[in-house]
């Protein structure tokens, strides 16, 4: 038996959306046994809150891979309807083996314990991730629509810029301008940095209150949900004249991704190697102190999914993985800049889906 709660892997194997990708928790009755069930033959069983488990019946109509829609009432003990639920796939005592997603709330597995003393818990995850990290052809379809939907935002958030707007000014209006353009919701918190190239202090992984002035350097960060599947999209801008110093980092950055990109050919790369092979570029220009994350990370439907381009996974590269490319050179307090691409990987390299220029977009 597998069990996947409301989350990316049910959403996967059975088109079942997440719904409120940001939400807080809602607490809804039973909701910690609520989701998908699926035995060695037959369609998917489906247990859901009775509050809200018409968004559950509503996403099961015409898929025939999804049977019942159990819904849970209130007053029902949810640990005599998990119990039914495993009787149905002849799991009532002795060892068994189950797989679980591991975003599951631990009260699913205290109470698995409970009904099955002897069962042996596994992690769903690590039978499904091997599946997501290769495309089809109509994932990498709905990647491109969703990078499609994060380039015309970009041009929206190019015009947002005047002196004087706030960080949370342009972020609203591209969350607004996501849904606009059909995202069912944005993929992460967006993210758009004014940095003073003059201004001593401390950086912020938020966009806040400081208002647009000149000699201002801009970072985005910011993707969405099409179809399921997410964008993760960065380009840098600057307002006024931009010093020689900060358009040799900008050249940098972009070295520094095309690099890696030209070098993430399938079957020849190694995630690690990806990663090792953008950051010498940006220490070899005497800036390896502002580069102080990772290079990149798988994406699909989640935003940040393995494999990783870091130096800790040593995977290699297969055509059709995805990934974000997104190397930075980031001094908080005096300037950043960064650029983001998803790239698919192909027999000649990394090849990303954003149609959008990748030069520093100077404001008067």
């Amino acid at each position: 038996l597998i069990f996947l709660p409301r989350a990316a892997n049910l959403f996967y194997l059975t088109g079942i959306r997440r719904h409120l990708e940001h939400g807080t928790d809602h607490n809804a009755y039973g909701d910690w046994l609520s989701g998908g069930y699926f035995g060695p033959e037959g369609p998917v069983q489906v247990l859901a809150p009775r509050m809200g488990g018409g968004f559950f019946q509503q996403e099961a109509e015409g898929k025939a891979w999804v049977g019942d829609v159990r819904l849970i009432q209130e007053g029902e003990v949810p640990g005599e309807v998990l119990r039914q639920m495993l009787a149905r796939f002849g799991l009532t005592s002795g060892r068994v083996r189950i797989a679980v997603d591991e975003r599951s709330w631990a009260q699913m597995l205290i109470a698995l314990r409970d009904i099955l003393p002897d069962v042996e818990i596994l992690n769903a995850s690590e039978l499904i991730m091997p599946l997501r990290m290769i495309k089809d052809a109509d994932e990498i379809a709905a990647l491109q629509r969703a990078s499609d939907v994060a380039d015309a935002v970009f041009e929206k958030a190019l015009a947002a810029l005047k002196p004087g707007v706030t960080e949370y000014d342009v972020a609203y209006e591209i969350d607004h301008q996501f849904v606009a353009h059909g995202a069912e919701y944005t993929s992460f918190e967006t993210g758009v940095f004014f940095v003073a190239v003059d201004l001593d202090g401390g950086g912020t992984t938020r966009s806040g209150e400081r208002r647009l002035t000149h000699g201002d350097s801009i970072m985005f960060d910011f993707g969405g949900v099409v179809d399921g599947y997410c964008s993760d999209f960065g380009r840098s801008a600057f307002l006024g004249e931009p010093p020689a110093d900060y358009l040799r980092i900008h050249d940098t950055v972009l070295q520094s991704q095309a690099e890696a990109m030209r070098a993430m050919v399938a079957d020849r790369c190694t995630t690690a190697e990806a990663n090792a092979i953008a950051r010498k570029v940006i220490a070899d220009a005497g800036h390896d102190v502002g580069f102080t994350h990772r290079l990149g990370h798988g994406i699909g439907v989640t935003v940040h999914e393995p494999p990783f381009l870091d130096g800790v996974d040593q995977i290699v590269l297969r055509e059709r993985m995805t990934f974000t490319v997104e190397p930075s050179i980031i001094y908080p307090g005096r300037l950043g800049n960064r650029v983001e691409d998803v790239v698919v990987i192909t027999a000649e390299g990394g090849k990303p889906l954003s149609r959008v220029d990748r030069k520093l977009y100077v404001i008067d």
